[in-house]
Formats: C-alpha cells, sequence, structure tokens
C-alpha cells in the first residue's frame, strides 16, 4: 500500500469515529516548522531532506462533529536535493480540510495544490494529501501536527519525479 492510500484509509476511518467536543468555526492562523524527506526519480535517482518555517491561515466551518476548512500556506525551505545538486527555496499550499472531534482535539485529512521554487530546477506545481492533528491548550491557541505528502510529477517538463513528505508542529491562533 502506498502512501496516499494508507492516508486515505486513516482520514476514512477518523472522520465517523469523532464525538462533538469543540468549536472549530473561525478564521485562524498561525506559524509552523518542520522537516522533510525528498526523493526524486530519473535519469540519476537523488534523495534530500532539510528544515522549513512558514506562515499559514484559514477558515473552518463546523457541522456537528464534521469540520470543513481551507487554509494557504507559505514556508521558506532549505531542502537539500542530491548534496548541492539542487534546492528549494519555498512552496505555498492552497488546502481543503476536513476532520473530526477526537478527544480533545481535532483528527483532519487534508490536500490540494503545492506549488514549488528551486533556482536549479525553476517552478513548478504538484499535489499533496496529509493528516492532522490539533488540540486546543486555551480558547483561541491550537497546538498541532500536520504529516504531507507532495507529488510532483514530471517536475517543469525535466522528465523527474519529485515525491517530497513533511511532518510539522504548528502553532495556531483563532479570532
Amino acid at each position: 500500500m502506498n502512501m496516499k492510500h494508507f492516508l486515505l484509509a486513516a482520514v476514512l476511518t477518523a472522520v465517523p469515529a469523532g464525538a462533538f467536543a469543540q468549536n472549530w468555526t473561525g478564521p485562524y492562523a498561525g506559524v509552523q516548522a518542520g522537516g522533510s524527506d525528498i526523493d526524486v526519480d530519473g535519469t540519476s535517482p537523488l534523495t534530500g531532506n532539510g528544515p522549513s518555517y512558514g506562515l499559514f491561515a484559514g477558515y473552518n466551518m463546523q457541522n456537528g462533529a464534521m469540520v470543513f476548512g481551507g487554509e494557504i500556506d507559505y514556508d521558506v525551505t532549505e531542502y537539500d536535493i542530491g548534496d548541492g545538486t539542487a534546492e528549494i527555496d519555498s512552496t505555498t499550499r492552497l488546502k481543503g480540510r476536513i476532520g473530526t472531534n477526537v478527544g480533545p482535539g481535532l483528527v483532519y485529512g487534508t490536500g490540494g495544490v503545492v506549488w514549488a521554487t528551486s533556482p536549479e530546477l525553476g517552478d513548478d506545481s504538484g499535489y499533496f494529501l496529509g493528516l492532522g492533528y490539533e488540540a486546543k491548550v486555551t480558547p483561541n491557541t491550537v497546538l498541532g501536527a500536520e504529516l504531507l505528502q507532495h507529488e510532483f510529477d514530471n517536475y517543469n517538463d525535466d522528465g523527474l519525479d519529485v515525491s517530497v513528505t513533511t511532518l510539522k508542529a504548528r502553532l495556531a491562533f483563532s479570532f
């Protein structure tokens, strides 16, 4: 089972399991930081990794235990591929989110479009799927984590298929 199927199965399993516990409706914004694991398939397979730091903002709507929302985020990245062969300087994501209350927090699945910039490889877009968990530590402060799997097929028409897995810690403030 590849990562996309695993993430989809986990989201579909978690969604009906929640019980109404928190009110997640409204706008939010915050900061995130994390790391990555990168695999590039092409004529010479490459690997890489690096940290990222960014900002995000979104809006959630709750209906019973179900939470739906959208988010945009921007990360400055230090992704090094192939020991300096190429770098990814930044990523921007446009996300859809769906989740449910589980315990004191929100478990959600996310997916959408990602844009990446690289001085060596150029700019390109791809897609991503992921899972996240958030818990309110005060009525307006939320701590969370998010695991995303990004796919860039034929990056910038160079024949490279790029997969990036990221894990991020997130701190948000709701309004």
